[in-house]
């Protein structure tokens, strides 16, 4: 009977035990990524925060950074949610129909200088990420396609993280200006990325 409740008694602090540290050592936030620059942003919006999915905006000097992390199972699922989300993206582009065709255009378009510029960049590690380089209005909206509409310019990237099963989405915006003149400078923080 002794060694019954023992057993059960070492078990039971065993699973206590395994529960806390893998709460503690779990993806918080961004600690499971690195990147260039990435402390120095503080947490401006947090919009969701739970085991799933954690989704917030954050703010450095005169950049913003906002991150998307999503659990997915397998490199698979995560690759279908990718796509999707860049599928989305370039169909915002895709040239329509004009909902009243006539006299000045039967249909819509964006200049090519205002389309997103799509990439695929394989960073340190073997880390494949699907990037674009896209206009945001002053609301921090793509699809903008008029100079007086395009406000912001920033980098958006999806990878994926086999080790601790997370898909991220993260976006570094700033004034149309200051990216254009730093482009590389963005780009690089993105090549940066790295998982834990």
């Amino acid at each position: 009977m002794k060694l019954k409740i023992s057993a059960i008694f070492i078990i039971t602090t065993f699973l206590i035990f395994f529960l806390f540290f893998g709460k503690m050592f779990s993806c918080r936030r961004l600690s499971c990524i690195t990147m260039k620059d990435i402390a120095n942003f503080k947490i401006k919006d947090l919009y969701i925060e739970n085991n799933k999915s954690f989704r917030a905006m954050y703010e450095y000097k005169n950049k913003i950074m906002r991150v998307e992390r999503v659990s997915h199972e397998s490199q698979y699922t995560s690759n279908q949610y990718i796509n999707a989300n860049i599928a989305q993206m370039k169909g915002l582009f895709t040239d329509s129909l004009a909902p009243y065709p006539g006299v000045a255009s039967n249909t819509i378009t964006c200049e090519k200088k205002y389309q997103p510029v799509f990439n695929k960049i394989i960073a340190s590690d073997k880390l494949e990420i699907s990037s674009f380089i896209a206009y945001l209005n002053r609301n921090l909206t793509y699809g903008s396609c008029t100079d007086n509409l395009a406000t912001y310019r920033g980098i958006s990237a999806y990878f994926y993280c086999p080790k601790n099963k997370q898909t991220y989405h993260l976006e570094v915006i700033a004034q149309r200006h200051e990216f254009e003149s730093s482009e590389k400078d963005y780009q690089n923080m993105i090549k940066s990325i790295k998982c834990k």
